[in-house]
Protein backbone atom coordinates (compact mmCIF):
# COMPACT_ATOMS: atom_id res chain seq x y z
CA UNK A 1 0.00 0.00 0.00
CA UNK A 2 1.32 3.44 -0.89
CA UNK A 3 1.10 6.79 0.86
CA UNK A 4 -1.40 8.24 -1.59
CA UNK A 5 -3.99 5.54 -0.92
CA UNK A 6 -4.12 6.27 2.83
CA UNK A 7 -6.25 9.24 3.80
CA UNK A 8 -6.17 11.36 6.93
CA UNK A 9 -9.63 9.89 7.68
CA UNK A 10 -8.11 6.39 7.59
CA UNK A 11 -5.28 7.44 9.88
CA UNK A 12 -7.60 9.14 12.37
CA UNK A 13 -9.94 6.15 12.41
CA UNK A 14 -7.12 3.60 12.84
CA UNK A 15 -5.56 5.76 15.57
CA UNK A 16 -8.84 6.07 17.46
CA UNK A 17 -8.84 9.87 17.34
CA UNK A 18 -10.94 12.41 15.55
CA UNK A 19 -9.84 13.88 12.25
CA UNK A 20 -9.89 17.31 13.90
CA UNK A 21 -7.48 16.15 16.61
CA UNK A 22 -5.18 14.64 14.01
CA UNK A 23 -5.05 17.90 12.07
CA UNK A 24 -4.49 19.89 15.29
CA UNK A 25 -1.56 17.65 16.20
CA UNK A 26 0.21 17.37 12.83
CA UNK A 27 -1.20 20.10 10.62
CA UNK A 28 -1.54 18.21 7.34
CA UNK A 29 -0.69 14.94 5.64
CA UNK A 30 2.65 16.19 4.32
CA UNK A 31 3.81 17.06 7.85
CA UNK A 32 2.60 13.68 9.08
CA UNK A 33 4.51 11.90 6.30
CA UNK A 34 7.66 13.86 7.23
CA UNK A 35 7.25 12.93 10.91
CA UNK A 36 6.79 9.25 10.09
CA UNK A 37 9.82 9.20 7.77
CA UNK A 38 11.96 10.87 10.47
CA UNK A 39 10.70 8.40 13.08
CA UNK A 40 11.35 5.35 10.88
CA UNK A 41 14.82 6.63 10.00
CA UNK A 42 15.73 7.00 13.68
CA UNK A 43 14.17 3.64 14.50
CA UNK A 44 16.33 1.87 11.90
CA UNK A 45 19.63 3.29 13.14
CA UNK A 46 21.72 1.02 15.37
CA UNK A 47 21.71 2.46 18.87
CA UNK A 48 24.02 1.58 21.76
CA UNK A 49 26.36 -0.55 19.66
CA UNK A 50 30.07 -0.06 20.27
CA UNK A 51 31.59 -0.78 16.87
CA UNK A 52 35.08 -0.12 18.23
CA UNK A 53 34.99 -3.54 19.90
CA UNK A 54 34.53 -5.51 16.66
CA UNK A 55 36.51 -5.69 13.45
CA UNK A 56 35.66 -4.12 10.09
CA UNK A 57 34.43 -7.38 8.56
CA UNK A 58 32.03 -7.94 11.47
CA UNK A 59 30.79 -4.35 11.10
CA UNK A 60 30.23 -4.95 7.38
CA UNK A 61 28.25 -8.13 8.11
CA UNK A 62 26.19 -6.26 10.70
CA UNK A 63 25.41 -3.62 8.07
CA UNK A 64 24.67 -6.37 5.53
CA UNK A 65 22.12 -8.02 7.83
CA UNK A 66 20.44 -4.66 8.50
CA UNK A 67 20.39 -3.86 4.77
CA UNK A 68 18.82 -7.24 3.99
CA UNK A 69 16.06 -6.50 6.51
CA UNK A 70 15.62 -3.02 5.01
CA UNK A 71 15.25 -4.50 1.52
CA UNK A 72 12.83 -7.17 2.73
CA UNK A 73 10.66 -4.47 4.30
CA UNK A 74 11.09 -1.98 1.46
CA UNK A 75 7.80 -0.80 -0.03
CA UNK A 76 8.27 0.31 -3.65
CA UNK A 77 4.81 1.89 -3.87
CA UNK A 78 5.55 4.02 -0.79
CA UNK A 79 8.86 5.07 -2.31
CA UNK A 80 7.10 5.93 -5.58
CA UNK A 81 4.36 7.91 -3.79
CA UNK A 82 6.92 9.74 -1.69
CA UNK A 83 8.89 10.67 -4.81
CA UNK A 84 5.81 11.73 -6.78
CA UNK A 85 3.63 13.46 -4.18
CA UNK A 86 6.17 14.61 -1.58
CA UNK A 87 9.35 15.37 -3.57
CA UNK A 88 10.93 17.57 -0.89
CA UNK A 89 10.54 14.87 1.75
CA UNK A 90 11.77 12.26 -0.71
CA UNK A 91 14.87 14.28 -1.55
CA UNK A 92 15.62 14.93 2.13
CA UNK A 93 15.19 11.25 2.95
CA UNK A 94 17.30 10.11 -0.01
CA UNK A 95 20.06 12.58 0.77
CA UNK A 96 20.14 11.51 4.43
CA UNK A 97 20.28 7.83 3.38
CA UNK A 98 23.13 8.52 0.91
CA UNK A 99 25.14 10.48 3.48
CA UNK A 100 24.68 7.83 6.16
CA UNK A 101 25.70 4.96 3.86
CA UNK A 102 28.67 6.96 2.53
CA UNK A 103 29.95 7.88 6.01
CA UNK A 104 29.58 4.31 7.30
CA UNK A 105 31.37 2.92 4.24
CA UNK A 106 34.28 5.35 4.60
CA UNK A 107 34.66 4.57 8.32
CA UNK A 108 34.47 0.83 7.64
CA UNK A 109 37.07 0.90 4.86
CA UNK A 110 39.44 3.00 6.97
CA UNK A 111 39.04 0.53 9.85
CA UNK A 112 39.57 -2.43 7.53
CA UNK A 113 42.77 -0.93 6.17
CA UNK A 114 44.17 -0.43 9.66
CA UNK A 115 43.35 -4.05 10.50
CA UNK A 116 44.87 -5.37 7.26
CA UNK A 117 41.58 -6.79 6.00
CA UNK A 118 41.18 -4.23 3.20
CA UNK A 119 43.66 -3.24 0.52
CA UNK A 120 45.30 0.17 0.64
CA UNK A 121 45.54 0.76 -3.12
CA UNK A 122 42.09 2.20 -3.87
CA UNK A 123 40.44 5.58 -3.33
CA UNK A 124 38.08 5.20 -0.36
CA UNK A 125 36.03 8.28 -1.31
CA UNK A 126 35.35 7.02 -4.83
CA UNK A 127 34.58 3.43 -3.77
CA UNK A 128 32.20 4.62 -1.03
CA UNK A 129 30.36 6.87 -3.50
CA UNK A 130 30.16 4.07 -6.07
CA UNK A 131 28.70 1.77 -3.43
CA UNK A 132 26.05 4.37 -2.55
CA UNK A 133 25.20 4.72 -6.25
CA UNK A 134 24.83 0.95 -6.62
CA UNK A 135 22.52 0.69 -3.62
CA UNK A 136 20.41 3.56 -4.93
CA UNK A 137 20.28 1.91 -8.34
CA UNK A 138 18.82 -1.26 -6.81
CA UNK A 139 15.94 0.83 -5.49
CA UNK A 140 15.37 2.85 -8.65
CA UNK A 141 15.85 0.58 -11.64
CA UNK A 142 13.66 -1.95 -13.35
CA UNK A 143 16.60 -3.65 -15.07
CA UNK A 144 16.16 -6.83 -13.02
CA UNK A 145 12.37 -6.85 -13.21
CA UNK A 146 11.98 -9.53 -15.88
CA UNK A 147 14.68 -11.76 -14.34
CA UNK A 148 12.69 -12.53 -11.18
CA UNK A 149 15.64 -11.89 -8.89
CA UNK A 150 14.68 -10.80 -5.43
CA UNK A 151 16.08 -7.56 -4.13
CA UNK A 152 17.85 -9.62 -1.44
CA UNK A 153 19.60 -11.76 -4.10
CA UNK A 154 20.71 -8.63 -5.92
CA UNK A 155 22.03 -6.99 -2.75
CA UNK A 156 23.87 -10.15 -1.71
CA UNK A 157 25.74 -10.11 -5.03
CA UNK A 158 26.48 -6.41 -4.67
CA UNK A 159 27.76 -6.98 -1.13
CA UNK A 160 30.06 -9.85 -2.19
CA UNK A 161 31.29 -7.95 -5.25
CA UNK A 162 32.08 -4.88 -3.15
CA UNK A 163 33.92 -6.88 -0.53
CA UNK A 164 35.97 -8.94 -2.96
CA UNK A 165 37.06 -5.72 -4.65
CA UNK A 166 38.46 -4.13 -1.49
CA UNK A 167 39.70 -7.09 0.57
CA UNK A 168 43.17 -8.43 1.10
CA UNK A 169 43.72 -12.21 0.77
CA UNK A 170 43.50 -12.39 4.59
CA UNK A 171 40.23 -10.46 4.55
CA UNK A 172 38.78 -12.67 1.80
CA UNK A 173 39.53 -15.77 3.87
CA UNK A 174 37.64 -14.33 6.88
CA UNK A 175 34.84 -13.08 4.62
CA UNK A 176 34.26 -16.49 3.02
CA UNK A 177 34.15 -18.14 6.44
CA UNK A 178 31.61 -15.59 7.70
CA UNK A 179 29.53 -15.94 4.54
CA UNK A 180 29.33 -19.73 5.09
CA UNK A 181 28.18 -19.10 8.68
CA UNK A 182 25.55 -16.68 7.42
CA UNK A 183 24.25 -19.08 4.78
CA UNK A 184 23.98 -22.04 7.17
Amino acid sequence: MGIKSVSMDDIAKDSGISKKTLYEQVGNKEKLVALIIDFKTQENLPHNIDFSQINAIDVLFFAYKNAIQFFKDFNFSMEHDLQKYYPKIYEKCSKRRRIMIYEKMVANMEMGRKEGSFRDDFNIDIIAKLHVMKIEAILQTDIFQKDNYSIVEIFKELFSHHFMGIATPQGIKVFKHKLKELDS
